[in-house]
């Protein structure tokens, strides 16, 4: 993810005397460039962001991308709001995510402004020690997460040693971060055994919805035009995102309601 998260191991010996509050705007996320994406997720993102292919240290991800110069959040607007239907998974649970040193513990963003000393907030422990409740439905919904990560990661492997995935360099993309796409020429020169042996790795929805969500690109084009165009934008007004607890019941679809 491009942006500045500082991820830290929650605990009650550093952190007892904290608490969080929810978030009531995507500021936070304004120099998020792109975010991973989770197997279930791969569908309704398609429909919103372009998504892109990377390799890194810790191998492949899918990625939604969320803007085209590598450091600006292109579908947040002056006063926070998200103007996409669907908000990636990655950015749902803030102040919370994972670390990949530790995998089993929750851990918060020390940067984030919704970590806060007062008391009026959300506790992070309960009188036990423990996580309290709803930060262990997030921990559980993070994990949930990370494994379909992991599946994305690893059908993108044998994506790529099969020869099946290629640069993709758009006119419009600005971004530092190299991008792969499904080589879709090499894709339709498949047999029919060879592609149904990706049905069962469950390859198949991923190959799709990266070609499809190329169309968004288009969009975030629109997006960065008006932008260059606009006024200086007013100081942001938060409103409220209804539902936020009521969501993580539907973390196994990783369906979030509208938080308009």
């Amino acid at each position: 993810m491009a942006h500045a998260a500082q991820w830290v191991p929650l605990s009650q010996e550093h952190h007892g005397g904290l608490m969080w509050q929810r978030y009531t705007a995507y500021h936070f996320a304004r120099h998020t460039a792109y975010v991973s994406l989770a197997e279930p997720e791969l569908r309704f993102a398609a429909a919103c962001f372009p998504i892109g292919l990377i390799k890194g240290s810790d191998g492949w991800q899918a990625v939604a991308l969320l803007g085209l110069d590598g450091a600006n959040n292109l579908i947040i607007d002056s006063e926070g709001r998200w103007r996409a239907t669907y908000v990636p998974a990655a950015l749902r649970s803030h102040p919370f995510g994972l670390h990949r040193d530790f995998p089993d513990t929750l851990c918060i963003d020390q940067r984030s402004p919704c970590v806060v000393e007062r008391l009026d907030a959300e506790p992070f422990f309960n009188q036990q020690g423990g996580l309290a409740s709803f930060p262990k439905q997030v921990l559980n919904f993070l994990q949930q997460r990370e494994k379909g990560c992991q599946r994305v990661a690893q059908q993108l492997q044998t994506l790529a040693n099969a020869h099946l995935l290629t640069p993709w360099q758009p006119k419009v993309y600005q971004g530092s971060t190299p991008l792969y796409q499904i080589d879709e020429r090499a894709w339709q020169a498949l047999t029919t055994e060879q592609i149904g042996l990706f049905w069962q790795l469950g390859a198949v929805p991923l190959v799709y919805a990266q070609l499809q969500s190329q169309l968004q690109l288009g969009i975030l084009s629109a997006y960065q035009r008006r932008r260059a165009t606009a006024a200086p934008p007013p100081e942001p007004t938060p409103s409220p995102l209804a539902e936020w607890q009521e969501a993580l019941s539907s973390e196994e679809h990783y369906q979030w309601p509208d938080p308009s």
